[in-house]
């Protein structure tokens, strides 16, 4: 029995190239950049200056997960799920698993957006 699975197919249409993931190494490449261009920088996603000062003001005042309890906040959490809404009574201070799995449910699944153009 080989201790690997089988190689299969670059995902990119017309590519003969064999691969364990779902693109060959230059398709992979090619991908990750054009997802990076369509994704645009922190600013253009709602997270810019502004959006760093109050996450380090928020973190500083909620330095524990406000939903668990227990672990240290890390990140800002947006309450009502909107991004744009930076009202004091709308943020929380989050660790990275509540954080996450609050989002995984707003957006019904993994890899969704919010963020308008996306």
């Amino acid at each position: 029995m080989s201790p690997y699975k089988p190689m299969k197919p670059c995902g990119h249409r017309g590519c003969p190239g064999l691969t364990y993931s779902r693109y060959c190494d230059e398709h992979e490449k090619q991908y990750e950049r054009e997802y990076n261009q369509r994704r645009g920088n922190s600013t253009r996603r709602g997270y810019g200056v502004h959006h760093r000062k109050l996450r380090k003001i928020i973190l500083s005042e909620e330095p524990i997960c406000r939903t668990c309890k227990k672990a240290p906040s890390t990140e800002m959490d947006h309450i009502d799920g909107d991004n744009t809404n930076l009202s004091r009574d709308n943020l929380q201070g989050s660790c990275k698993s509540c954080h996450s799995t609050k989002t995984v449910k707003e957006q019904k699944g993994w890899g969704k957006s919010n963020v308008q153009g996306l």
